[in-house]
């Protein structure tokens, strides 16, 4: 347990580390999952399962700053999935009411970083954190995915450094897999419009 406590860097009781670990493997499952998924209301529960999940797994660590930044990405997801949902299913949804929560998510985030960055790592990384999930929460009120996985790619790459610096393995692990998946959607995407175009000639 020394070796592995000295190797990570470990700065909290192993067993609190071991937790985090736990809940950061549950928001790995549900990140890939995510990332696969074509249509935006599921992939938004899905990704609010994985915030929240990864949202305790950093609180567990002490960092506290990703932590809140998460938790609100968590409501934010299952906000916007719930009024996404009812105007799928032909409730009647005011369109003023996205952007409302899409603003009153924006303030919130700005205003965790504003209080919190202290408690993460430097300043301009917890601002490029903030500026990509703001990029998240204007891609949830846009039709179609592409700002949301542009958006979270930037975020996963920035985050690879802050859980580095907390020891978070299992997020890093997260991080790197989230920007595969995504890629591979892309590629995905790439194949079948290839071969849409081939058959079309034919």
């Amino acid at each position: 347990m020394d070796n592995l406590i000295n190797f990570f860097n470990i700065e909290v009781p192993l067993h609190l580390w071991w937790i985090s670990q736990f809940f950061a493997f549950l928001a790995l499952i549900f990140t890939i999952w995510a990332w696969q998924v074509k249509n935006k209301i599921k992939m938004m529960f899905l990704v609010g399962l994985f915030s929240m999940f990864l949202a305790v797994s950093a609180s567990f660590l002490g960092n506290y700053s990703l932590g809140v930044l998460f938790g609100l990405a968590a409501i934010r997801n299952f906000v916007f999935c719930y009024i996404d949902w009812k105007i799928a299913t032909g409730k009647k949804v005011f369109k003023w009411l996205a952007y409302a929560f899409a603003v009153v998510f924006a303030i919130s985030t700005i205003t965790a970083t504003a209080l919190l960055w202290h408690t993460g790592m430097a300043l301009w990384l917890e601002l490029l954190i903030c500026a990509t999930l703001l990029g998240l929460i204007v891609g949830n009120i846009l039709k179609g995915t592409n700002l949301m996985r542009c958006s979270f790619i930037a975020n996963r790459a920035f985050n690879i450094v802050n859980h580095m610096y907390f020891a978070n393995v299992v997020a890093v692990v997260i991080a790197i897999c989230a920007i595969c998946s995504n890629l591979v959607f892309y590629l995905r995407e790439f194949i079948a419009r290839t071969k849409e175009q081939k058959s079309n000639k034919v």
